[in-house]
């Protein structure tokens, strides 16, 4: 065998494991993903909820001490659980609670 085709040979080999190594860091990662939204400095894990037939789109915001507002968007405007809604805002401020409008600045909701 010639110098040139054991080059030949080795950038091949150089190459293929080049190719193999790049196929496997391009898969997509396995696992789980988590979505969190931060309003004033409280963390948020954000799940989707199924949507009823009234529903449009629903996601439950939940506080690391457990803490849970369900925010849904339905055809007649946006609600929370929360009690800032449920008590002081409802009918009164169209721009919602902090749930409400964090949800709506993150594309959650609109």
């Amino acid at each position: 065998m010639t110098k040139t085709s054991e080059a030949t040979r080795s950038n091949a080999a150089k190459t293929t494991a080049m190719r193999t190594a790049s196929k496997a860091t391009s898969r997509a990662p396995g696992g789980f993903c988590r979505l969190t939204l931060t309003i004033n400095g409280d963390n948020y894990s954000v799940r989707p909820l199924p949507a009823d037939f009234v529903g449009i789109r629903a996601f439950r915001l939940t506080k690391r001490d457990g803490e849970a507002h369900d925010v849904a968007r339905h055809a007649h405007g946006a609600e929370c659980t929360c009690g800032d809604r449920v008590f002081r805002r409802d009918g009164i401020d169209p721009k919602g609670c902090k749930h409400i409008r964090a949800a709506r600045a993150v594309g959650l909701i609109d």
